[in-house]
């Protein structure tokens, strides 16, 4: 007799191949789940070295860093004001630099001549002539470290617009200074700012330029233009106060907006210039809520609308984003944490009653 060998049916085939691709999809989303948390916990050791940064610097100098630091006409009370180094403007994290072991880079910038930052560097690979390269050879094109990116987040390391002029000059960081309610804009006459986060500017007009001007500004957070605060100023606890945070800069109605009703050319993607020392660039608020995006065209020609989704904190974690509080301490927060504790946490001494939520 001979002896019939078996095999698998068609049938049993695709039996088996239905349980693999059953199989395959429940066990995706397990790795995808597991990808983002190991994307989320290198974020949030992102935050803790930077909190520990500013503590360090705060260890030498009792002071926490400028937010910014930029000379300004009016105001803002450049604290070298009427000096050889008023032109001299830095960012938050250009001070934090020495203390995540990027002390070279500290060095090669040019505190005096800000411009001078925007030419191609010799000491990172440059020609010493070219204006605003796009290949990161400038200092204000340099990334350096995976300290100031969040994994999560996605697109360029560098600047982008829908105009191809200019993107990819200015390296693009994922975290930044708590101005307390408002970081953006600097300042305006009719709607809240870094100048005046409670109302317009005309409720508390900015006075003539001098030394010491930026102190009568009501910016409320941990960072400020021209002026900077220690522990000592958080009057509402150093573990209720928040330092720095993240910002997503997913927001496709947003980057869509500007060419469908002519305004810009810009997107969302074209902020968070990290050494170039502007208000957009180094500060957000929490007067918006976590996450907030644009969504509509309706929203973005809105003056206000536009200047929320500057201040905004935010991250593609989901359901909220990583935040360094002034203890040194980091915590991921709900995006449906109430806006009145929210707000709260923006402030170093607003006498509220507020903790982050466990």
């Amino acid at each position: 007799m001979k002896r019939q060998s078996k095999a698998f049916t068609l049938v049993e085939l695709l039996v088996v191949i239905a349980i693999i691709g059953i199989l395959v999809g429940l066990l995706l989303p397990a790795v995808q789940s597991a990808r983002e948390a190991a994307r989320r916990m290198q974020c949030s050791n992102n935050l803790k070295q930077l909190a520990l940064a500013n503590h360090n610097f705060h260890d030498v100098y009792k002071k926490l860093p400028f937010g910014m630091l930029r000379a300004d006409g009016t105001g803002w009370g450049h604290p070298e004001w009427g000096t050889t180094g008023q032109a001299r403007r830095y960012a938050l994290l250009h001070q934090l630099m020495p203390y995540v072991e990027q002390t070279a880079f500290y060095n090669a910038w040019d505190q005096l001549v800000y411009n001078n930052n925007t030419i191609s560097n010799r000491l990172f690979g440059g020609d010493g002539v070219t204006s605003l390269p796009t290949n990161g050879t400038a200092a204000v094109g340099q990334l350096l470290s995976n300290v100031l990116r969040c994994p999560s987040n996605v697109g360029s390391l560098y600047n982008e617009s829908h105009s191809p002029t200019g993107n990819g000059v200015y390296a693009r960081g994922d975290y930044y200074a708590c101005a307390g309610q408002r970081g953006y804009p600097g300042f305006q006459a009719t709607r809240a700012s870094l100048w005046n986060p409670f109302g317009p500017g005309n409720d508390h007009p900015r006075p003539a330029g001098g030394r010491g001007t930026a102190a009568t500004g009501r910016a409320n957070g941990m960072f400020s233009r021209n002026i900077q605060f220690g522990f000592r100023d958080a009057m509402d606890g150093t573990s209720n106060t928040i330092l720095m945070g993240e910002r997503s800069f997913s927001d496709p109605v947003f980057d869509r907006c500007g060419p469908e009703t002519g305004t810009t050319t810009t997107k969302m993607g074209n902020w968070g210039w990290i050494w170039f020392g502007a208000e957009g660039n180094a500060f957000l608020g929490t007067g918006v809520p976590i996450n907030f995006r644009i969504r509509s065209c309706a929203e973005f020609l809105d003056p206000l609308r536009y200047d929320d989704r500057i201040n905004a904190f935010g991250s593609l974690h989901v359901g909220g984003a990583q935040f360094a509080l002034t203890d040194g301490s980091v915590r991921f927060i709900s995006e449906s944490i109430d806006l009145l504790t929210f707000n709260a946490l923006g402030s170093r001494a607003g006498g509220e009653v507020a903790s982050v939520p466990e």
